[in-house]
């Protein structure tokens, strides 16, 4: 298959609110381009695009606004979501990077679910990066002590990394951070797809399908946190989405 070096490949960066996906993006491209919040609402309002050479390749890094910032964050669960959407509408995706931290809310299934399984189709890599281990002192440990949980949940990946985006004051942690770089680094030139992944033609009545047999199989009416509202918003998303698109 011929892959033509000079056309960017796209990478998308998702996940909950304060994981650290614009530090991610920083990291991976060695300079301050993606502006970092140090608040749990998140800064990142719409999509925004980076693009980063790497070896021979060139790569666009787009940093996402957190999906589960409903009531707290700067953009709403819907919008968020519709920000993703036209992402990968107008531009397809190569890889999914979903960022998280150390706790397993329940909306980490959820957005695993709507961004790989439902916008995605399953189609995309994607590739699991857990961030604000510069703590420990094996950052992997995290991997061994948790992979039961993540099975649980159902949720799989086509590689991991464990990390910290993060230097550390004094750069206490550079030796770490640079050794993060080099992991996820790793793992994109490894899982990457040579050509996007794009939506077919039948998506939007194949998405709408799934998400109301999504909330009705795994979200009854006595769900918490909010993810019966937050899936019943996406259903009507999806449904306008149809007739609009």
């Amino acid at each position: 298959m011929y892959v033509d070096r000079t056309v960017p490949r796209n990478i998308v960066i998702f996940g909950q609110t304060g994981a650290g996906k614009s530090s991610i993006i920083n990291m991976l491209a060695g300079s301050p381009l993606a502006k970092v919040s140090g608040g749990a609402s998140g800064c990142t309002p719409s999509s925004k695009c980076y693009s980063v050479r790497h070896g021979d390749d060139i790569y666009t890094l787009w940093d996402t606004a957190g999906l589960n910032e409903a009531d707290d964050g700067t953009v709403s669960s819907q919008a968020a979501v519709q920000n993703l959407l036209d992402l990968v509408k107008d531009h397809g995706v190569n890889l999914l990077v979903y960022c998280i931290r150390e706790r397993f809310p329940n909306i980490i299934r959820v957005n695993y679910d709507l961004f790989w399984g439902i916008i995605c189709r399953k189609e995309v890599p994607i590739l699991l990066v857990v961030t604000g281990l510069e703590g420990k002192e094996d950052m992997d440990d995290w991997w061994y002590e948790n992979q039961k949980t993540i099975k649980k949940m159902k949720m799989s990946f086509d590689g991991h990394a464990c990390i910290t985006s993060w230097k550390g004051r004094g750069n206490r942690y550079e030796k770490e951070y640079q050794q993060s770089a080099e992991r996820v680094w790793k793992l994109v030139r490894k899982h990457c797809r040579p050509n996007p992944w794009s939506m077919p033609p039948d998506w939007p009545t194949l998405a709408q399908r799934e998400i109301k047999a999504y909330e009705q199989n795994y979200y009854n009416a006595g769900s918490a946190n909010g993810v019966q509202k937050f899936l019943r918003q996406l259903s009507f998303l999806f449904s306008l989405w149809k007739t609009v698109r």
